[in-house]
C-alpha cells in the first residue's frame, strides 16, 4: 500500500517536472508490478519471436536443398537448366528479404540493438547456403525428399503467420493490413513461381 502511494506521487512529480512526460514512459519494464503480469507477457512475447525465429530457420533448409538440387541437376535431364536454376535460386533469394525483415524487426522492436537484430536475421538464413551445399552433392537422395521437405517449409511458415503473426497484428490494430499483406505476399510469390518456373 505504501509503494503505491509512493508510486502515484511519483508519477505526480513526474508529470509536474517534466511536461515531455507520458504515462507509458512510466509503465514499462522497470516499473512496480507486484502480480508480475509485465514479467510473464515478456516471457509470451519472447516465446512467440522465438517460434518465428526457429520456423524461418527451419523454413530455409528445404530452400537450399531446392536450389542446390537445382544446380547439382543441371544437364541432367531437359528441364535441368542453368536458367531454371538460376530463376529458381532469383526466385527464393527475393522471399529471402521480407523472411530476414521477419526475423531482425520483432527482435529489434523488443528492444535487440539494430545491428544485434541484424546479425541475428542474417543467421537465421545461413543455414540456406549450407542445405544448399548438400543439396548439390547429394542430388539423387535431396531430390526424393524435396517436395517433402518444401511441404513441410510452407506449412511451418503458414502456421506461424496464421497462428502467431496475424493475431498478434490484429491484437495491435493491424488484423486487416497484415491479412492483406500476407494474400498480397502469396500472391506475388505465385506469381514469381510461374513467371519464374
Amino acid at each position: 500500500m505504501l509503494q503505491e502511494i509512493n508510486l502515484n506521487s511519483l508519477r505526480q512529480r513526474s508529470m509536474v517536472s517534466n511536461p515531455s512526460y507520458s504515462k507509458s514512459n512510466f509503465d514499462q519494464k522497470d516499473s512496480f508490478d507486484p502480480s508480475g503480469k509485465n514479467k510473464n507477457r515478456s516471457a509470451t512475447k519472447f516465446r512467440k519471436i522465438l517460434l518465428l525465429i526457429i520456423a524461418v530457420t527451419v523454413h530455409n533448409i528445404p530452400e537450399g536443398l531446392a536450389v542446390g538440387v537445382g544446380f547439382g541437376a543441371v544437364g541432367k535431364t531437359k528441364s535441368s537448366t542453368f536458367q531454371n536454376a538460376r530463376n529458381l535460386a532469383l526466385g527464393i533469394g527475393i522471399q529471402n528479404f521480407p523472411e530476414g525483415l521477419a526475423v531482425s524487426l520483432p527482435l529489434y522492436a523488443s528492444g535487440y540493438s539494430y545491428w544485434k537484430s541484424f546479425w541475428y536475421g542474417q543467421l537465421s538464413g545461413m543455414v540456406e547456403p549450407i542445405a544448399g551445399i548438400l543439396g548439390t552433392l547429394a542430388v539423387g537422395m535431396a531430390q526424393t525428399i524435396l517436395p517433402y521437405a518444401l511441404s513441410f517449409a510452407a506449412g511451418a511458415m503458414f502456421y506461424v503467420v496464421f497462428d502467431n503473426i496475424i493475431p498478434e497484428a490484429a491484437s495491435y490494430g493491424n488484423g486487416k493490413l497484415s491479412t492483406w499483406s500476407c494474400m498480397i505476399g502469396f500472391i506475388v510469390m505465385m506469381s514469381l513461381d510461374v513467371g519464374l518456373g
